[in-house]
């Protein structure tokens, strides 16, 4: 399901049959003296809505951070899938298709195998939203604004300790050093699934630069049957933050 890149760094890329397409960055703790990502940022486009005939979900598409031993905080577009809090903005004047809804799932036998779920913001075809989820202070955060669009101004968030979602590490520094980005397709109708997810302005920064430009430097576009990911406009934000003017993801 992975490959690994190089003895110093590792590039994750996997993909499921039933889930689509993922891509992901990996900070190999061993050579990186246990260096992790603790900051990700990233603009998502909202693209036009599944096929009609589409009957059976959820579909989800989102980037995140994975801590070493389980659980992923990830700002998630979703279509198929309501939202237990509801939504910020339920009388928005659009189709109610997607939602941008922030998801903290714990690791096994954490916060008793419950993810903390944020209320939903209602976004339109063509919408732009900002998503950013860091770490500091034993917390993780995360937040979603739309940007652009028919939703402008709509907004959500959430805050969790970390410790009681994930297992933590002796720098009780979030221990994410997993960067995923993944179109995780689920029922039976994955392979009607026929439009691109765009992804903007991507900022992914570790807590030190140890590893980072070198692996960040050898991403490369991919394919393996299951849909493409094609990342664009790799640069060096600073010596701690790698930056990826786009992704696209595609289906087969």
């Amino acid at each position: 399901m992975f490959s690994l890149a190089a003895p110093l760094l590792c590039v994750l890329t996997l993909a499921y049959q039933v889930l689509g397409i993922s891509w992901g960055l990996i900070l190999d703790s061993a050579s990186t003296d246990g260096n992790v990502w603790i900051e990700l940022v990233y603009t998502i486009h909202v693209p036009q809505g599944p096929p009609a005939t589409v009957t059976t979900g959820p579909w989800f598409f989102w980037c995140g951070l994975q801590p070493q031993g389980g659980g992923v905080v990830q700002p998630v577009l979703q279509w198929g899938e309501a939202t237990p809090d509801g939504y910020v903005n339920n009388n928005a004047p659009f189709p109610h298709i997607w939602a941008m809804v922030l998801w903290d799932v714990p690791a096994d036998n954490f916060n008793n195998n419950t993810s903390r779920i944020s209320q939903g913001v209602w976004a339109a075809q063509g919408d732009q939203i900002s998503n950013t989820a860091s770490f500091g202070n034993g917390a993780w955060t995360q937040s979603a604004q739309v940007i652009s669009g028919q939703a402008t101004g709509a907004s959500t968030s959430t805050s969790i300790t970390a410790n009681q979602y994930f297992h933590d590490d002796a720098a009780h520094d979030g221990n994410a050093n997993f960067f995923v980005c993944e179109s995780e397709l689920d029922g039976s109708q994955t392979n009607q699934w026929n439009f691109p997810v765009l992804f903007t302005d991507i900022f992914i920064r570790a807590k030190a630069s140890t590893g980072v430009e070198a692996l960040c430097a050898s991403a490369q576009p991919f394919s393996d049957g299951n849909g493409f990911a094609n990342m664009t406009g790799f640069s060096m934000f600073d010596a701690n933050t790698c930056h990826f003017a786009s992704l696209i993801l595609t289906p087969p």
